[in-house]
């Protein structure tokens, strides 16, 4: 289980995204805008952000920008999640500071994979002895 930030302004995405999470196990808080996002990545340190890169109040890449100021790639990860798909905004996208990228629209399945490759695995702690 890990708490994951997810900064989506769309609701229907959010809920759609929310839904797979939460079945998958894990805690998500939902900000509606960038801002929120930033304030509430500071505040309670997320194990990993979804971030839309379109967002009303200030673009997702001004808040990845600002969030990298202070956690280094390795220990916060960042996922992109935008319907701009083609190659030139996946490398912008890794450039501003995101480990990864997922183009909307994408499949329930292709969502937890990519969130489960950045969680820290707790299998070393499911057995002792």
């Amino acid at each position: 289980m890990a708490t994951i930030l997810l900064v989506e302004d769309n609701q229907n995405t959010a809920d759609f995204m929310v839904r797979i999470l939460e079945s998958a196990g894990h805690i998500v808080h939902h900000a509606k805008r960038g801002l929120e996002g930033a304030r509430w990545a500071r505040a309670s340190r997320p194990d990993l952000i979804l971030m839309d890169i379109d967002l009303p109040d200030v673009n997702g890449r001004s808040v990845v920008l600002s969030l990298r100021r202070e956690s280094p790639p390795n220990a916060l990860p960042i996922i992109a999640v935008t319907v701009h798909a083609d190659e030139e905004s996946i490398k912008l996208a890794k450039g501003f500071g995101c480990n990864a990228f997922l183009a909307k629209p994408f499949l329930p399945e292709d969502l937890l994979k990519l969130v489960e490759h950045f969680l820290p695995t707790s299998s070393e702690n499911e057995q002792i002895g």
